[in-house]
């Protein structure tokens, strides 16, 4: 049978651990930048938001002043 010794159990535990810290440090830096993305995706959010707040209500406008004019000149048919 293959035999480890315990500096090969060892060396394998404290690979295991240096593994588990750097997934940890992956993700806690991963952790950081979707944080400010998020904040930085909700900023742009806030400001297509607004945007919308406004324009539609003046493209609905815009919208009926067309309609309108374009039913004010429609040639007549007898």
């Amino acid at each position: 049978m293959n035999e480890r010794s315990l500096q090969d159990i060892l060396e394998w535990v404290v690979l295991g651990l240096l593994i588990a810290v750097a997934a940890l440090v992956v993700l806690w830096v991963g952790g950081w930048l979707f944080t400010f993305l998020g904040t930085i995706l909700k900023g742009l959010a806030g400001i297509v938001w607004a945007l919308l707040r406004v324009l539609v209500p003046v493209l609905i406008v815009a919208a009926v002043v067309y309609f309108v004019m374009r039913f004010i000149q429609k040639p007549k048919t007898a």
